[in-house]
């Protein structure tokens, strides 16, 4: 009876040491002098590079998110949980599995950040996404050939561009590599955005528009496809509070002049939407599952 006893324990054991990273590192944001930054992260279960994520310039509202498995507008807390932003890298057995991944992270938070959280429901104004009177106007996808070794891979933001050799597009956005797949990505200019995406469900796009509306979004528009989307936008910075997707901040290419504020090829995104995308948004209360933080320090415990 006794060895059995020593036998469940050690099993025990191992399987509460397989809910942890193999090495993790949780440091506070740096900015890069230059003004330049990018927002997003990289690995994980399902991504090419299962055994490893590397996160920057992540706030904890977008790590929860992530940890609990809900969008960033279901997680509720202190203000600060927005504008502290934080770098991890973390490693892990490449066949973990997203489940695990989750309870890995979520016990990384309440490690490093004394992480206290409760599960609610709450009433919330919301957005429901639907199509427009007159249709959609997004581009259906079309099938793509198999990644080369060398291409850029699925949801891999790029690496931050270099302004002396950066050109400008038709658009008024710098032009970025090409065969980039996945998405979604943002490049932000002062006064406008661009949001695009290759290969997305409706769905996930609609999941994308939260961060510039700090609402939920929801589909209601019963399109079952995948579709490429550009959308060109004066982001209201009031409501903007950043996301989890890569987001790049890009100054004008070779130092030249910024754009204005006022550009009348940005219209807010309530008109951009309709305008380029033939969808539509509506306000409407409805009832939420939240993630509500109850208790979290803002400099994490050393590494």
């Amino acid at each position: 009876m006794r060895v059995g006893f020593v036998l469940v324990v050690a099993i025990a054991s191992v399987a509460m040491r397989g809910q942890e990273f193999e090495a993790a590192s949780v440091k506070p944001y740096v900015p890069p002098a230059d003004g330049r930054f990018m927002i997003g992260g990289r690995g994980g279960p399902g991504s090419p590079d299962p055994g490893r994520i590397s996160y920057t310039g992540m706030s904890l509202r977008d790590l929860v998110a992530i940890a609990y498995e809900v969008k960033r507008t279901q997680v509720t807390g202190p203000d600060w949980i927005d504008s502290a932003r934080f770098d991890i890298t973390a490693t892990m057995a490449p066949t973990t599995t997203k489940e695990q991944f989750a309870v890995m992270l979520q016990k990384l938070l309440a490690e490093r950040f004394k992480l206290q959280t409760h599960r609610e429901k709450k009433d919330m104004s919301a957005f429901v996404l639907t199509v427009g009177k007159k249709g959609p106007k997004m581009k259906e996808s079309v099938p793509t050939p198999p990644l080369k070794e060398d291409d850029p891979k699925p949801n891999d933001p790029p690496p931050p561009p270099d302004p002396g050799k950066m050109t400008m597009g038709k658009d008024g956005f710098p032009q970025l590599p090409p065969g980039r797949r996945g998405g979604p990505m943002m490049i932000m200019m002062p006064g406008k955005a661009k949001l695009s995406g290759k290969d997305m469900t409706v769905e996930q796009f609609a999941s994308s528009l939260d961060r510039f509306l700090n609402q939920p979004v929801v589909d209601r528009t019963g399109l079952k496809g995948k579709y490429d989307f550009e959308l060109i936008f004066a982001p209201d910075m009031a409501q903007m509070l950043g996301g989890r997707g890569p987001m790049m901040m890009a100054p004008p290419p070779g130092g030249g002049p910024e754009p204005k504020a006022d550009d009348p090829d940005a219209p807010p995104l309530m008109v951009a939407l309709q305008e380029q995308l033939g969808l539509k948004l509506d306000s409407q209360k409805t009832p939420v599952d939240v993630v509500a933080i109850d208790r979290a320090e803002k400099v994490p415990t050393e590494n």
